[in-house]
Order: C-alpha cells, then structure tokens, then sequence
C-alpha cells in the first residue's frame, strides 16, 4: 500500500512537469510569433521586398516615365506581398503547417453529391 501511494506521487510529479514543459512551449510560440509580426519585422520584410521588387524591376529598359511609373507601382506591391508574407507565416508558421490547415478545411467541409 505504500508503494501504490509512493508511484501515485510520481505519477502525479510526472504529468505536472509534462504540463509545465507543454506551457512553455506554447508561450515560447506565441513569443516568436510576436516578434515575427512586431513592427519593427514587418518594416524590415516591407523593407527588403521593396528593394528586391525594384531591383528587379529597374533591370529593365524602358522609357524614363513609364520606368519610373511602374517602378512606384513594383515597390507598392511588393511592400504589400511582403506584409501579407510575414502575416500569412506568422498565423500558419510553415508552408506544411498551412497545407495541414488546408486539408482539415477541405475534409470538414460537407461534399454534396448526388
């Protein structure tokens, strides 16, 4: 009997530190999801996808006003990939954890077929 009382106990020890362990891992997530989506990360990701769009776009050769349009137009653009990037990453994390979502979304849906 006083065994049973003693593995109870480190049953019981075991399952706390399974949960402690679980809740960190969890806050730790939701840290770097907040980091990933702060201001300052997604200035830096505007940042850098609007020089890599208008680097891109002023390799090519066109008249000087219509290069200048369009290079306004590339940099808007891709500030606004940039951003929908950072956010789409930040809810799904990685591109197989979006794929799992997609397919809970397609299985849960009701199919009506006759």
């Amino acid at each position: 009997m006083h065994i049973d009382r003693e593995v109870h106990e480190v049953e019981q020890r075991l399952a706390q530190r399974r949960l402690k362990v679980e809740l960190l891992a969890r806050a730790t997530g939701r840290r770097a999801v907040r980091s990933l989506v702060s201001p300052m990360g997604l200035l830096g990701t505007a940042a850098l996808g609007f020089l890599a769009v208008t680097g891109v776009v002023r390799r090519h050769h066109a008249p000087p006003q219509r290069a200048e349009k369009v290079g306004r137009v590339a940099g808007i653009a891709g500030v606004l990939a940039s951003i929908a990037f950072a956010v789409v990453r930040a809810q799904f994390g990685s591109p197989a954890q979006m794929l799992h979502t997609l397919l809970l979304r397609l299985k849960k849906t009701p199919q009506n077929r006759i």
